[in-house]
């Protein structure tokens, strides 16, 4: 019987050191996935710190582009109320083109009217000088 406890105690013996060497075995392959992690840890933190640099860079371009934008409001304004007096400005000019213009056109009519009594009066005295 004790022959047969000491087998027992041997093959678990045998049995844990199988055991040891899988764990041993797991150990190594973890150390080199914890070793492909740190290296991949290292990447991301340069990554993390170009994307920070880039952030910043981005947040003032997005300040000096705001900037910007409300300097090119302000210019808008300002070319649209010029806009607006120099319409106005056309406007009273076109009005008063228009009101010489039709002052131009009566003073035509009354010269083409004249015109017409006129050699109504030539082709009348024309008659009576022929005769």
């Amino acid at each position: 019987m004790e022959n047969e406890l000491l087998k027992q105690i041997l093959q678990g013996i045998n049995e844990m050191k199988l055991d040891i060497s899988d764990l041993k075995s797991d150990v190594s392959v973890l150390k080199s996935d914890v070793s492909v992690l740190k290296s991949d840890v290292s990447v991301l933190k340069s990554d993390v710190s170009v994307l920070k640099s880039d952030v910043s860079t981005l947040k003032s371009d997005v300040s000096t582009l705001k900037s910007d934008v409300e300097s090119i409001k302000v210019e808008f304004k300002q070319y649209k109320d010029e806009y607006r007096r120099d319409m106005k400005k056309i406007d009273l000019r076109l009005n008063a083109t228009n009101e010489r213009l039709d002052s131009f056109k009566f003073d035509t009519d009354l010269l083409i009217e004249k015109n017409a009594k006129m050699e109504f009066r030539i082709n009348r005295l024309e008659k009576s000088t022929e005769i």
